[in-house]
Parts: C-alpha cells; structure tokens; sequence
C-alpha cells in the first residue's frame, strides 16, 4: 500500500511533464495572440503613423458608423447560413445513405472524405478554374451543344454561390463523419421495431432517426459556421472580395484595414467582434442543445 501512495506523485508529475508542451502551445499560439488582438482593439496603432494615444474606445465606436463593415456583416452572413445549410444537407444525405440506405455501400467514406484533406487554397484555385469561362472544362462540354454557361464569379449573388459551393464540397465530409458516428449510437432496435409496424425507410429517417440527430445536428452545423466565418481563402483566391465589394465578408474586410490600409487598431476591432459574435452563438447553441436533452 505504501508503495502504491509513494507511486501516484511520481505518476503526477510525469502527467503534468507530458502536458506541459500541449499547454504551451496553446499559450503561444492562441492565448497569447487573442491577448494582443484584444489589446491592439483597444489602443490606436498604425503601421505608418505607429503608436497615438493608450486605451481608447474609437475603433468600436467607429465600427457603428462604417458601412462597409456593416455591408461585410452581411456578406458573412450570406456565407454562411448558405453554406451551413448546404454542407449540413449534403453530409447528412450521405452519411444517412451510408449508414442506413445503403450499408453495403460503406467502404465509399473513405473516398468522400478526400476533399476535406485537401487545403483550403487547392480547393480554391480548382474552383476558379472551374468558374473560369476561359478554362472551365463544364463551360467547354456545355460550349459543343451551344449552350453558354453564365459567368458565377461576375455577379454578386454568382460569386457568393460559387464561394459556397466551393466551402461545401471541401467541407460536407466534416458533417459526414460526425453525423455517421452518431448514426452509429443510434438503437437498431428502434429502426427494426418500425419497420415492423410498416414504416419505410423515409418514414423511419424523418419519424426516428432525424428528432434523434437533432443535438449531433445543433452542433455540427455549430462547428460550421464558425468555421464558414472565416471564408478568408476562398473568398482571396476566387474572387479578390469582388465583383466590387460583393463579397468582402467580415474577415476579408479586417485584412484590408489592416494589411491594405495599414489600420492595425481598426482591423483588431473588427477581429474582435468576430470573436465576440462566434462565442455569443456558440452560447445560444448550447443552450438549445441543452433544451433538447431535457426535453
């Protein structure tokens, strides 16, 4: 017995020593810039006019009154709620096809999950080229029947949906894996019981397996559009935040204050916002999956 006490601070410490690097990396590469950003917020800094005064509240204050941020917001938004929409819709088809439709039909994960490997910036420029008239290989096989495929990336509306489409099909697998694992916690037992009393496949889905998935569903589509808020790859190799100022969501328009324009403070501000806007969802999204537990 007094071996065993005298064993647990060894194995404590050894815990602590194996922890260390993961906790100092957060420190370095999230904590510690989330400080900066926030302190950058509150202060005045320029690249070319440098340090102006200490704590001020300007840059938010100016952010009520910009409307091109207040434009961006909606771009964002656009993104987004499209782009959850579809990803959550696509992974969850598939997922469901997979699983419950056709089992036999399972090994194909694998291949479905490929795009979500590839980065973000590949994605990006396999798709321009895609939406490209002059390099569009859909635009050419359409081109031989005579028929002219519209330009997407030079109206607003065109570039926003072949941002989303991009976003989705690089990131329906996400929703995919998630929605298959909680698939899998799923009873048999209840599919089976149904299908006994008549039910068809769509009537088990929408009757059973969907009201089921609804928590695993709140939280992926969570995961997503915090994610989509940050379309900034996409939106910099596709479309350069045009035609115009179409779409220069929110993000997009923190790099130009501050990489453009050289407002370092401003463009803080904006970031700031963004973090303060994903965590208030997040919040809400808990506390409806927290309703739907209890219920």
């Amino acid at each position: 017995m007094s071996q065993v006490m005298g064993v647990q601070p060894v194995l404590q410490r050894s815990y602590r020593m194996m922890l260390m690097p993961a906790v100092l990396a957060v420190l370095i590469f999230a904590v510690l810039p989330l400080l900066g950003m926030f302190v950058l917020a509150f202060t005045s800094f320029d690249l070319v006019k440098g340090w102006d005064t200490g704590f001020t509240l300007k840059n938010f204050v100016k952010l009520t009154d910009d409307k091109r941020f207040i434009a961006s917001i909606w771009v964002m938004l656009s993104l987004s709620v499209f782009g959850v929409i579809a990803q959550v819709a696509a992974g969850t088809a598939i997922a469901v096809g997979l699983e419950k439709i056709i089992p036999r039909w399972r090994f194909l994960r694998g291949i479905f999950v490929v795009p979500f490997v590839v980065p973000h910036v590949a994605v990006a420029l396999v798709w321009l080229s895609l939406f490209t008239p002059t390099l569009s290989p859909i635009n050419a096989f359409f081109d031989l029947f005579g028929i002219t495929v519209p330009a997407l990336l030079t109206t607003r509306w065109g570039a926003i949906s072949a941002i989303v489409i991009a976003d989705t099909w690089a990131s329906f697998p996400f929703v995919m894996l998630l929605i298959l694992a909680a698939l899998q916690g799923i009873s048999s037992d209840l599919d089976e019981a149904a299908s006994i009393d008549g039910a068809s496949k769509i009537q088990v889905f929408w009757r059973i397996t969907l009201p089921l998935l609804k928590p695993a569903l709140l939280m992926v589509a969570l995961f997503r559009f915090i994610e989509t808020i940050k379309h900034f790859p996409l939106i910099y190799v596709m479309t350069n935040g045009g035609p115009g100022r179409a779409t220069q969501a929110t993000n997009y328009y923190a790099f130009i204050q501050t990489f453009q324009n050289s407002k370092v403070s401003y463009g803080a501000s904006i970031a700031v916002f963004l973090f303060i806007f994903a965590a208030a969802i997040s919040f809400w999204v808990a506390r409806m999956n927290a309703r739907i537990s209890d219920a």
